[in-house]
C-alpha cells in the first residue's frame, strides 16, 4: 500500500469521505436496484413494461429542463420523472403520484442495501480514533441505513436548494459545521472533477481514491492536482 503525494499534506483534523464507489461499489448496487424498480412497476403498472431506459432518461431530461435545479436532487427527480411517464402511458394523477412514491420507497430501500467491504469499516474506525470524520455525497445514500454513521459527525448531500459538488455550498457548509480552517480538512473521492476540483476550489487539501489506477485528465494544470492519490482506502491508515 502507498500514498503517492502531488502537493505537501498539511496537518489535518477532519476527514471528509464521498461514498458511491468510494467507500464501496456502487455500480452493481444500482443495477439491482433499478431492476427491482422495473419488476415494481410491472407487476402494478404493467403499462411500463414496454418502457425503456431511453424511455425514462427522456422523460427525466423533459421534467429538468421545466425546472433545471432539479437536477441537484436525484430522489426527488426520480419521483417526478416515474409521476410524469405514468401520467403519458394514462394512469391518473393520484394512483401515478402515489405509485412514484412508493416505488422510490423501494428503490431507495434496495440503493441502501449494500454490504459495506470489511476494509471500509476497518480503515473508518482507525481514522476515527485521530481525526473528526464526515461524508459528502452527491448521491441518496443514507449512512444511517448502511451502518456508517457511527463513525461520522454528519452526512451532507445536494438538494434542490443546494447544489451538487464541484460546486462550493457543500462544502462551505460543511466547513461551518466542522468550525476549521480550510487547511486542517482533507476530502477524499473517486471523482476527479465532483471531489477534487471541488475539494480544491474550496481550498480544502484532497485525496483521489483511485483503484483502476487510471490516469487524471487534469494533471497538467498542477492547481488541480490532488494532494495525495491512494488506489486502497486502507492505504489512508498510514495517516493515523
Amino acid at each position: 500500500m502507498s500514498i503517492r503525494c502531488y502537493k505537501t499534506l498539511s496537518d489535518i483534523t477532519a476527514i471528509g469521505f464521498d461514498l458511491d464507489d468510494t467507500l464501496y461499489d456502487n455500480a452493481p448496487v444500482l443495477h439491482r436496484a433499478e431492476q427491482k424498480l422495473r419488476e415494481h412497476l410491472a407487476k402494478y403498472f404493467p403499462k411500463t413494461i414496454g418502457m425503456t431506459f431511453q424511455h425514462w432518461f427522456e422523460i427525466r431530461q423533459l421534467v429538468v429542463a421545466k425546472q433545471p435545479a432539479l437536477a441537484n436532487d436525484v430522489s426527488l427527480t426520480r419521483v417526478k420523472t416515474l409521476t410524469r411517464g405514468l401520467i403519458n402511458l394514462g394512469y391518473a394523477q393520484s394512483a401515478a403520484t402515489d405509485g412514484a412514491h412508493t416505488a422510490m420507497e423501494l428503490f431507495l430501500t434496495w440503493r441502501n442495501t449494500i454490504d459495506i467491504p470489511v476494509e471500509t469499516h476497518q480503515t473508518l474506525a482507525k481514522l476515527a480514533t485521530k481525526f473528526r470524520l464526515f461524508a459528502i455525497s452527491n448521491g441518496n445514500a443514507s449512512t444511517t441505513s448502511l451502518n456508517l454513521d457511527q463513525y461520522f459527525e454528519f452526512a451532507l448531500h445536494p438538494s434542490i436548494n443546494i447544489p451538487m459538488k464541484p460546486a462550493g455550498d457543500l462544502f462551505t457548509l460543511a466547513q461551518h459545521q466542522l468550525a476549521l480552517p480550510s487547511d486542517q480538512i482533507l476530502y477524499v473521492g473517486d471523482h476527479p472533477i465532483a471531489d477534487i476540483i471541488g475539494a480544491t476550489n474550496a481550498n480544502w487539501q484532497s485525496c483521489w481514491f483511485n483503484p483502476s489506477k487510471s490516469r487524471l485528465n487534469h494533471r497538467r494544470n498542477s492547481l488541480l492536482l490532488p494532494t495525495i492519490e491512494i488506489s486502497q482506502l486502507g492505504d489512508l491508515a498510514q495517516l493515523c
